[in-house]
């Protein structure tokens, strides 16, 4: 039964190791959502996302197409990676996996960028994220649902 679960997950376009951070969020959006900035730079050819984080905010990040890097430039964050939970802290900085999907908790006011490769030199935030995210399933929550049932069965 464990290998048609798990076969069953992957047809689903979900790694599997991202719904129960999928559940978290779908969770999250049912509570009052809080406001974070989000500021936007431009390189030749490199787009930098940061955004800033009140402490004691939970939130999740959207599944990247393609590897960047992460920079904590302020603050202290609990992060959820593809090893193990860390602790990041300012001058924190890594390579994000194309793919990933992180679970993230403010221990204190925190501002993270991301950088992206941005070869057609983009300027429309909408555009960027467009360019840059992979939008979640429509159905993530029949996925949940089924991933749930499969998990009791």
């Amino acid at each position: 039964m464990e290998a048609n679960s798990v076969a069953t997950k992957c047809e689903t376009g979900v790694n599997p190791k991202h719904l129960p951070i999928y559940r978290i969020e779908q969770y999250l959006l049912t509570l009052p959502q809080v406001e974070m900035p989000v500021d936007h730079q431009f390189a030749h050819g490199i787009y930098a996302r940061s955004i800033t984080i009140p402490a004691g905010v939970m939130l999740t990040g959207a599944v990247h197409k393609d590897e960047c890097f992460f920079i904590v430039r302020t603050g202290r964050i609990l992060l959820t990676t593809d090893d193990e939970p860390i602790e990041a802290k300012a001058g924190f900085m890594a390579a994000s996996k194309a793919g990933s999907k992180r679970l993230g908790l403010a221990l204190e006011d925190t501002t993270v960028t991301t950088f992206h490769a941005n070869p057609d030199e983009l300027r429309e935030p909408d555009d960027l994220w467009d360019h840059i995210t992979v939008p979640p399933p429509d159905d993530i929550l029949d996925i949940l649902a089924k991933a749930e049932l499969e998990a009791t069965a």
